[in-house]
């Protein structure tokens, strides 16, 4: 069968369309075959070797799949042949692996979907559930509070502006370009601020009337990160979940405490703490397959493509102009 895979770290011209064996499920395991494999940054910062960290060469890439169950390994009960199914390797032991026409997998980690959703939009919804988390567990912003999203056209940017419109959240939204900063606001954000064209603090004092905000999400970073701390009202919070720009100054602590009575408060967040949690990670996720069954969120699609050109794919991301998911067809 045609997989996707890498035999060295570095640029998208590391992705080699090649041949390996079919795989074959053993006891307790099912073989999916690909409808759709989603392409998302951890794929690039696995391949580039900047995730948390490095894996086996060489190395499929790829975190999730929806496809059909084709083969059944001896004493499994959970599936049969023919059902459609949605793959995260969050319930695998390892990440990667998706970017194949088909992979063998535990029964355990497959999630059953129902007919009337659509694959494209099933690979979307690892972003929603890091969303999820960040609005539950690394704070919890209440209903008719304001929040502010960094890189909201990104994929768990876009997911965090639905989820939390549906939480009826006041959300301010920060995007790049009039393409994007239109995408975000289809997206249901009370306010959107262009980064290319207004300094972000002013426009959010503007928003807040100079209250400030509850929760502002960073997944950037960078020099910049510091002036969060300036946006935000007394007992606001900042939760950082990524560094695309670079780690923030590690010298935070001036600009948290420049009027300690504001009492500010800083959360660093990571999905990885989920690892070990099925109990609190699967039901979260099932949640959201039966909101994408009810149109309840509505993911957004960038593109299409063979899996052969998934180099091309990273590429794209890699410019920074995708809105929504790319997705890879075998």
């Amino acid at each position: 069968m045609k997989v996707v895979r890498f035999h060295e770290y570095g640029s998208a011209d590391v992705l080699k369309y090649e041949d390996v064996p079919e795989p074959e499920p053993g006891p307790g395991e099912v073989r999916v075959r690909a409808e759709v494999i989603g392409v998302g940054i951890p794929d690039v910062l696995v391949r580039t070797a900047t995730d948390v960290k490095t894996w086996p060469l060489p190395m499929i890439p790829g975190n999730d799949m929806v496809g059909t169950v084709d083969a059944l390994g001896p004493d499994v009960t959970r599936f049969r042949k023919g059902e459609r199914v949605y793959i995260t390797s969050r319930e695998l032991p390892l990440r990667g692996g998706c970017y194949a026409e088909a992979r063998v997998v535990p029964e355990t980690a497959p999630f059953a979907l129902p007919d009337n959703v659509a694959s494209e939009d099933v690979v979307h919804l690892a972003n929603f559930q890091v969303a999820w988390f960040l609005l539950s567990h690394a704070a919890q912003p209440q209903e008719g509070q304001s929040i502010l999203v960094h890189a909201a056209a990104g994929g768990v940017g876009s997911a965090l502006v639905q989820l939390a419109k549906r939480r009826n959240l006041t959300v301010c939204a920060v995007a790049g370009g009039p393409e994007k900063t239109a995408f975000v606001r289809d997206m249901g954000a009370d306010a959107v601020i262009d980064r290319h064209a207004a300094a972000i603090p002013e426009a959010v004092a503007e928003f807040t009337r100079g209250s400030g905000l509850h929760v502002i999400y960073d997944s950037v970073g960078g020099p910049d990160f510091a002036q969060n701390f300036d946006m935000l009202r007394p007992f606001g919070k900042v939760v950082t979940f990524g560094f695309v720009a670079g780690h923030p100054d590690p010298a935070i602590y001036e600009p948290m405490a420049r009027d300690f009575s504001r009492n500010l408060g800083f959360q660093i967040f990571s999905i990885h703490y989920f690892d070990d949690k099925p109990e609190l990670r699967r039901p979260v996720m099932e949640q959201l397959i039966g909101m994408l069954a009810d149109g309840e969120i509505k993911p957004r699609l960038h593109a299409r493509l063979p899996l052969a050109d998934a180099a091309e794919a990273h590429r794209m991301l890699e410019s920074g102009e995708v809105l929504g998911k790319i997705v890879l067809t075998p």
